[in-house]
């Protein structure tokens, strides 16, 4: 049995830098691996992780902006490239079946003749509601906050190794709070700092001072700030130091291509 983990194929928002691509997170345990979200490169990104692309059993898209979707049909091709024979689920809200269904047409890989079986699957939008399980892997959704772009969090179980939360894009609401009661991480999007909110310009996006009050309302003993806006790819200290006035437990910035413990 492995140890389950989680890592980063990267830790920024919509604009990228030299040091940190869009935000999204692999979780793998006992042989099978999960995507949430899909950036650009997947594969390579995988790959320089120690994953083998072809371990994934879904994909989760959280929501459509183009930051966390974008890489789906460059996946999905070349995992075909790669000679994958197990289905792949794409999963995804249920707003959202079609367009991910019409993206993947747009590119000629849906229900392809001589190709692996892929489905796209809508979750169930009550709060905590199980998604799928896969090899030592438990997913559970909750829908949170932000603004007109429908979007949801995810908690991931590992058996007795715990859990963890990814909150994808959103401004603090109860229900990632109570999707996150009981794990031992939180990974939390912290595009801006509260200067920003003040000024009017985080938008449907927290502060990291926002994430460090509901990784303390949640009762989370890890809190890993990602998501962060360019201007903070390079002054991470400020973000880390923001969220722990809020939140007394372990706080760090996810690194890049990173690897975590549950």
């Amino acid at each position: 049995m492995s140890q389950p983990r989680f890592a980063f194929l990267g830790t920024s928002g919509a604009l990228t830098s030299d040091r940190r691509d869009n935000t999204s997170i692999v979780v793998e345990a006992d042989g099978a691996a999960v995507l949430l979200d899909c950036s650009g490169a997947a594969v390579h990104r995988l790959r320089r992780l120690g994953v083998d692309p072809l371990a994934l059993t879904h994909v989760v898209v959280t929501h459509l902006h183009v930051d966390h979707s974008y890489g789906l049909p460059s996946l999905v091709r070349q995992l075909m490239l790669l000679g994958r024979q197990p289905p792949l689920t794409v999963v995804c809200r249920p707003e959202h079946v079609e367009a991910i269904q019409t993206l993947l047409r747009l590119f000629n890989l849906w229900q392809r003749p001589n190709a692996f079986r892929l489905t796209v699957t809508p979750i169930d939008l009550a709060p905590g509601a199980r998604a799928f399980t896969t090899g030592g892997l438990a997913v559970s959704t909750a829908p949170n906050a932000h603004g007109p772009m429908p979007n949801f969090a995810v908690r991931v179980e590992a058996g007795g190794a715990g859990a963890v939360v990814y909150s994808s894009d959103t401004t603090p609401c109860e229900p990632v709070i109570m999707l996150a009661r009981g794990a031992h991480t939180l990974v939390h999007e912290a595009t801006y700092l509260a200067r920003d909110r003040a000024a009017g310009r985080a938008g449907h996006h927290s502060t990291a001072g926002e994430a460090g009050e509901v990784a303390a309302r949640a009762g989370v003993r890890r809190l890993i700030l990602t998501h962060l806006g360019p201007e903070y790819h390079d002054d991470t200290d400020r973000v880390v130091a923001e969220a722990r006035g809020r939140f007394g437990g372990m706080v760090e910035v996810a690194g890049e291509l990173a690897s975590y413990d549950f």
